[in-house]
């Protein structure tokens, strides 16, 4: 229900939206503090954090996608000046793996002060099934760990590539069924939930 009422606010109401942004932001960085420091540290070789100046790259990387990768990954704007301001903001971990100099997966984790984060994930047409989503949700799932926070996802039941690679990198609980065939789900770290003999 939050959830939906956060869409909806963004959504119609963005003079509203900014406000949150603003104080989310500011309550985060009291929040983690100096545990952000640690999460460049949770990307392997290969994987960085995207800066500011990443932008323009990121930029091509989503004009390099077919349109039916967007049917169900649409959390912000695509453009090369919207990437920049999202960039800046403190409360979004944007991170990439690259390949041969080539943005081969792109992810983020939307973070909030009351310690929770959001996953999004997109794999580069040319290098699907190759890992690289697992990757990137293992990787977040670390620098949620790092952060302290609990990481979840909004993931479309039809869009079951994006599925099986949380299911392999994390432990997965569906939390609620939302509208359009979506499904929120909880990631935990692997081996970190008890299971029944």
């Amino acid at each position: 229900m939050l959830y939906e009422l956060a869409h909806t606010i963004q959504k119609n109401a963005p003079w509203i939206w900014n406000g949150v942004e603003v104080m989310n932001a500011l309550l985060f960085r009291w929040r983690v503090g100096k545990r952000m420091k640690g999460v460049a540290a949770c990307c392997p070789a290969g994987m960085r954090i995207a800066g500011e100046r990443d932008a323009a790259l990121l930029a091509d990387f989503f004009k390099r996608q077919p349109e039916d990768a967007f049917r169900w990954f649409k959390p912000h704007a695509f453009d090369e000046e919207s990437l920049r301001k999202l960039l800046k903001r403190y409360t979004y971990i944007i991170y990439i793996e690259e390949s041969d100099g080539v943005v081969a997966g792109y992810a983020f984790l939307r973070c909030f002060f009351h310690g929770r984060c959001f996953l999004g994930k997109m794999v580069d047409v040319n290098h699907q099934g190759r890992g690289v989503c697992t990757r990137l949700c293992a990787v977040g799932m670390e620098m949620a760990n790092v952060l302290g926070l609990r990481m979840f996802e909004s993931i479309n039941k039809e869009n079951v590539g994006s599925l099986k690679a949380s299911q392999k990198a994390c432990e997965v609980i569906v939390v609620e069924e939302l509208e359009n065939g979506d499904v929120l789900i909880e990631d935990h770290k692997k081996g970190s939930l008890k299971r029944k003999e």
